[in-house]
């Protein structure tokens, strides 16, 4: 098997603290808007790591805040900003239920081919149920575990059904 065959092209995005690897095969759009929202009260409390929906080729996707969901703890306060990038991806597990939603990331995308040669493990580091660390490429990042967060999603659309009226009216 040539190296051509055994690569994975990804990309490593910056976060507020740290950064995360994806595929580059699930990213669609890299986009902007305005400010940091905040998400609907009754939900912050239980959901701090939700970003308000996307109006995205006229569909009404969901957004994950990445740093919310990798540190919890972190101070939201730190999160005003002029604009807010964002990542649209393509659902991958189930496209039916949930074809995309986007993370809410800092930073731009920058492209890396990944190989067995150069992404390992890190061994007595603490994984989450979204992230493992890991380091690729000379990076110690977060490789975010997509089936794990589209699940989680796909279970959200289900219980509030106003997430799924791109309108908004249940």
């Amino acid at each position: 098997m040539s190296d051509g065959e055994n690569r994975v092209e990804a990309v490593i995005v910056q976060l507020e603290a740290g950064s995360i690897l994806l595929p580059r095969s699930a990213l669609l759009e890299v986009t902007t808007r305005p400010g940091t929202g905040q998400i609907q009260d009754d939900m912050a409390d239980e959901l701090p790591w939700l970003a308000p929906p996307l109006t995205w080729n006229e569909l009404q996707i969901p957004v994950i805040n990445v740093n919310h969901l990798i540190d919890p703890a972190r101070d939201a306060g730190e999160d005003h900003r002029r604009f807010t990038r964002l990542l649209v991806l393509q659902g991958a597990d189930d496209p039916d239920s949930l074809p995309y939603y986007a993370l809410e990331v800092r930073g731009t995308p920058h492209p890396v081919r990944i190989t067995p040669q150069n992404i390992f493990a890190l061994e007595g580091v603490e994984t989450t149920p979204w992230s493992w660390r890991v380091k690729a490429s000379g990076v110690t990042t977060h490789l975010l575990r997509l089936d794990t967060i589209e699940a989680r999603l796909r279970e959200l659309v289900r219980e509030l059904p106003a997430a799924r009226d791109p309108a908004g009216s249940a």
